[in-house]
């Protein structure tokens, strides 16, 4: 469907391809048109430098034959600046990027310029079912095991290091080894032996490497056929079998400390070790109800997405993009890349497009329902939240304010309570098991 308006001079056609997606058609009447190139040409003839003629002296018929097609050029660039704002007042689009121009030509010499510009607007989301949904919540119990795992780090991370030289490497030890690959083919000069420093058993090296290492000594080296999986990293080795000399430079044990009230009192203000199970299980407990809590809200936005499709403006995609790949603060500057490393980079955007699209659509689902639901965080609830900040951080509720607002993360704040308040609406609509 396509609305047409004529106000002015100027007739502006608006297609909808989609809910977001504007072609914006404009027409400039003739008699416009000319009295632009006619200002262009003037500016091109007092600026023209041709030899036999003096500055601003060129006759008219020279001045078509030798600038001709570059004052037509200019001509357009200096109509759309000058109509495409006008045009979007006269049909009430709002754009929210900039848009593209898609097609710009005259209607015979001396005649009309059409010009066709391609927006997107923010979309208008119809959300026809928001109840009715059944969710089960994930399960947030917290066992032993899991409490016993966390401790098992910590006294990982307290480990200390003590150098062995009378057994082979186990997993577990840190091992400094020394590989020598075989020349490649066509080289006369023997490779150069490289070291490597890592913790067997955390897949640092391939499985036929390490077990090469478990079967040294200390000081010890050897020889040994080593078969690359097919899937390995580097296509040139993925499934080959390279004959290598590998050699244990140095074997570290980790020595754990024993798991005892001392330990707790070194892990932080815990008088027993009961005190710190205590608080590691309720740590534990609390993330496992906030995972719970996000997989219910996913699992309510991805039922009402299916029930209410929504499209995600590809603007905001991009812009959603920037924001993941650390590039969309404001006035940002483009980090140097090399070919490869932008390559790379764009890839990897790639790879994050669906993630982009769907967080889109999410917030476009939250906000339109914050809007007709009344469910925006006002002051008084922004007020709160700061004040119970401050309170766990032992600061005035203004001096947090003040740092909220001066890095930005005010409105972060504002959004995050709306989103709350949105969710405690759709819970209170919908079955959570």
């Amino acid at each position: 469907m396509a609305d047409t308006t004529t106000s002015g001079e100027l007739q502006v056609t608006v297609e909808q391809p989609s809910s977001y997606a504007r072609q914006i058609s404009i027409t400039v009447p003739a008699e416009r048109v000319k009295r632009i190139r006619q200002s262009v040409r003037a500016q091109m003839t007092r600026n023209a430098r041709v030899p036999g003629f003096r500055k601003g002296h060129l006759p008219d018929h020279l001045v078509e034959k030798q600038f001709g097609p570059a004052i037509d050029q200019e001509t357009i660039d200096r109509v759309i600046q000058e109509t495409y704002p006008e045009a979007l007042k006269q049909s009430e689009v709002n754009p929210i990027a900039q848009g593209e121009l898609a097609d710009a030509h005259f209607h015979g010499a001396g005649g009309e310029l059409h010009y066709q510009v391609n927006v997107e607007v923010q979309p208008t989301v119809e959300l026809a079912r928001t109840s009715g949904f059944v969710v089960a919540r994930p399960a947030d119990a917290v066992g032993d095991d899991e409490v016993d795992a966390v401790l098992e780090r910590l006294r990982g991370e307290r480990a200390t290091l003590q150098v062995v030289d009378d057994r082979t490497p186990d997993l577990g030890d840190e091992v400094q080894v020394r590989i020598t690959a075989p020349r490649p083919e066509g080289d006369e000069d023997e490779p150069e032996p490289q070291e490597f420093r890592f913790v067997m058993g955390e897949g640092q090296a391939i499985a036929p490497i390490e077990a090469a290492i478990m079967s040294l000594l200390p000081g010890d080296e050897g020889e040994f056929d080593i078969a690359y999986p097919e899937d390995f990293d580097d296509p040139d080795l993925a499934g080959t079998t390279q004959r290598m000399t590998i050699g244990v430079v140095e074997l570290k044990s980790r020595e754990f400390p024993e798991l005892d009230d001392e330990f707790a009192a070194a892990v932080g203000p815990f008088e027993s070790l009961e005190a710190l199970r205590t608080r590691v299980g309720t740590d534990l407990r609390d993330e496992a109800r906030r995972r719970a809590d996000a997989g219910v809200r996913e699992g309510l936005l991805e039922q009402i997405l299916e029930a209410n499709p929504v499209d995600a403006p590809r603007s905001m995609v991009e812009r959603y993009l920037d924001y993941m790949m650390g590039g969309g603060r404001e006035g940002a500057q483009k980090p140097k890349r090399t070919a490869e490393q932008e390559e790379r980079f764009s890839q990897f955007r790639e790879m994050m497009r669906s993630q982009a699209e769907a967080a889109v659509r999410r917030m476009l689902v939250i906000e339109t329902l914050a809007d007709t639901q009344g469910l925006r965080a006002n002051q008084d609830e922004i007020d709160e939240r700061v004040e119970l900040l401050a309170k766990a951080h032992d600061r005035s509720p203004s001096d947090v304010w003040l740092e909220l607002e001066k890095s930005g993360q005010l409105a972060g704040l504002e959004a995050e309570i709306t989103e709350d308040k949105v969710f405690e609406w759709l819970r209170s609509q919908n079955t959570v098991g």
